[in-house]
């Protein structure tokens, strides 16, 4: 099995995640709230979750003592920080402080809050959107790495215990939120407190999704040396999944709010995000076996860089988007397809530079300094012992 192929598989898949995102937030922006109606283009951010939790089991299980804590955490806070801080300042620099945090003051101190990575945990929307409103899954997927290390630790014995505690927590939480009859969300109380907030950005409760894209790489860690998966098998397997996501996606979450008995709520919210893990981390088992046609086009070069910028394009697109609604009329004399197209370019080109020259070098950058720190700490240590 060529490891690094495998990464870049599914590092491609990313790129197609995140422009699903992208599509979600052109509704009512830059484009009617009808383009693509009915598609449930923000499960993106659910495969995100799931493909995060694979990939760091892939790359630390049976490892993470040598690697230690200082060295994990400083390269999750290296690998997310960067990207975070750039569009924060974009924010402050592009748009008036009354559009920072829908009005509420002081926004000097949710932008602290917010640059430090924590407003995922204030279930009040104009925190958990301030600024740079996707910025609050990476907050999210912040405290996933925070608990990385007690996910990873003998999970082969204890998934299921692990496993029960997660989900049994959350659809108990959920239960108790929808009988309380609490605000889940609305647009005219963005300053309240909110259960979306609690059961759709906080990590409590999509902490399930890392964690099932966990268990999704031990049933990889199982299987993948099994003789039977040829190229045949695997590009079927690989089909059928992409197939699976695309007609059930929707299918999952209208089931999810009807076992929950509403059209809203915290239940169906959480059931549909489990639903979905399970169907995204079998999408993602196919592809990281590499073995079909699909996963092997999916490695080429295009695809691979596709799948590396996707990550500032997830970041940048709706400032983006934000300035173009507000000078939308400059663009009314073109039809919106071009408008749109020349804007999903602009959109791509940014991201790329963005990564090129902003969320690399201040990535490395930063594991430098760490590597520095824990370094002279080191020396001090050793001077201080002798």
């Amino acid at each position: 099995m060529d490891n690094k192929a495998m990464i870049e598989s599914l590092t491609s898949l990313r790129f197609f995640a995140a422009l699903a995102i992208v599509f979600h937030h052109s509704r009512g922006v830059v484009l009617s709230q009808e383009f693509m109606y009915g598609l449930p283009l923000a499960a993106g951010v659910s495969f995100f979750f799931v493909l995060s939790g694979f990939i760091l089991a892939y790359v630390y299980s049976g490892k993470m003592q040598k690697v230690g804590l200082y060295k994990f955490y400083t390269a999750r806070f290296s690998r997310i920080w960067p990207a975070h801080i750039f569009t924060l300042v974009l924010v402050m620099l592009i748009f008036p402080s009354s559009e920072w945090a829908f009005g509420v003051e002081p926004s000097w101190v949710i932008a602290v809050i917010n640059g430090a990575l924590l407003h995922s945990l204030i279930p009040i929307p104009a925190y958990y959107f301030s600024f740079n409103g996707v910025s609050w899954s990476i907050s999210t997927e912040m405290f996933f790495y925070i608990a990385f290390p007690v996910l990873i630790a003998s999970l082969g014995k204890t998934w299921h215990v692990k496993l029960l505690i997660l989900a049994g927590g959350g659809i108990i939480g959920a239960v108790a939120f929808n009988a309380s009859g609490a605000n889940y969300l609305s647009m005219a109380k963005l300053k309240d407190f909110s259960g979306h907030g609690l059961f759709y950005i906080s990590p409590i409760a999509r902490i399930q999704e890392f964690f099932i894209g966990m268990l999704f790489f031990k049933a990889f860690s199982y299987i993948k040396s099994w003789r039977g998966f040829n190229t045949l098998t695997c590009t079927v397997l690989e089909v059928v999944s992409v197939m699976a996501v695309m007609l059930l996606t929707i299918k999952f979450i209208h089931l999810s709010f009807e076992m929950s008995g509403r059209a809203d709520g915290a239940v169906g919210e959480f059931l549909s995000h489990v639903f979905l893990a399970l169907l995204f981390g079998t999408l993602i088992l196919s592809f990281a076996m590499n073995k079909g046609v699909l996963s092997r086009l999916l490695s080429l070069k295009v695809f691979v860089v596709l799948g590396e910028i996707s990550f500032s394009m997830y970041m940048i697109h709706q400032i983006i988007f934000r300035l173009y609604n507000s000078n939308r009329g400059y663009f009314e004399w073109m039809p919106v397809w071009v408008s749109y197209s020349l804007l999903l370019a602009f959109v791509i080109a940014c991201a790329y530079v963005m990564w090129r020259f902003i969320e690399m070098p201040m990535q490395a950058l930063l594991r430098k300094g760490f590597a520095s720190l824990a370094g002279n700490s080191q020396a001090r240590r050793e001077a201080s012992a002798s």
